[in-house]
């Protein structure tokens, strides 16, 4: 089975009931036991990361998301291209084409010519938007984390912090613990394990940013129905 589409079919189990099933790709968090921890050395990491993101006018990526699975010791992996400007993205996996233009998610599936479009509730509640949204990554917010400080340590070959984040309020979520690790030297994200209740655990790891110094145009955000004039429209705003 395609990995990312495994987990994007688990990730839309509330807005996308009717082509996904399950949700994926989640963040974990503790119980309240842990919402005490929130040490100022990863805290501090985590605003100077967030901060210098915010700076790009745009930035692309290529990465790698590993599906390990816990139940039956299988284990996935697939390779894909993110584009982040602002609050926009677009990102791309073998057979699975998503933008998000800042108002509307279009999921194009070049393999069944389809494209399903949805728009996300205005607020930061509509918890699967947020996890699909690259911007939840490399944005992180001190209001839904707690974080711990592990240690330094490298990943391939790049010098990185470790850092753990937990959630503030466990009942509102589908996990357990993220594990993330931030690039010392450029402040870049580079790799996220996301253990899930569960027992699957999400692995994310990033290559070197490339940052465009001319934002890319809105344009590339946005699903152009003229370049597929054949594709089904599977519109679920109304």
């Amino acid at each position: 089975m395609n990995t990312y589409l495994e987990v994007i079919r688990l990730m839309f189990e509330k807005t996308m009931s009717k082509i996904f099933n399950a949700i994926v790709f989640t963040f974990l968090f503790l119980s309240c036991a842990y919402s005490q921890i929130d040490d100022p050395r990863s805290k501090k990491i985590i605003d100077d990361m967030t901060a210098k993101f915010k700076t790009y006018p745009s930035v692309s990526l290529n990465f790698s998301i590993t599906v390990e699975n816990r139940q039956d010791g299988s284990e996935t992996e697939q390779e894909g291209g993110i584009w982040v400007k602002s609050n926009k993205y677009k990102l791309e996996v073998p057979d699975l084409v998503i933008y998000f233009d800042g108002s509307k998610v279009y999921q194009y599936m070049p393999h069944v010519n389809e494209v399903n479009v949805t728009k996300p509730a205005p607020d930061e509640d509509d918890e699967d938007f947020q996890l699909l949204n690259p911007q939840t990554y490399f944005t992180l917010s001190s209001k839904s984390f707690k974080s711990n400080f592990l240690k330094e340590s490298t990943r391939n070959g790049r010098a990185v912090y470790e850092i753990d984040l937990y959630p503030i309020h466990l009942n509102a979520t589908k996990y357990s613990r993220i594990r993330m690790m931030v690039e010392k030297s450029t402040l870049q994200l580079v790799y996220i394990k996301a253990f899930m209740k569960n027992g699957i655990h999400y692995v994310l790891s990033f290559k070197p940013y490339s940052i465009h110094q001319t934002a890319l145009h809105d344009s590339f955000f946005v699903f152009n129905r003229l370049e597929y004039p054949n594709v089904e429209v599977i519109d679920l705003t109304f």
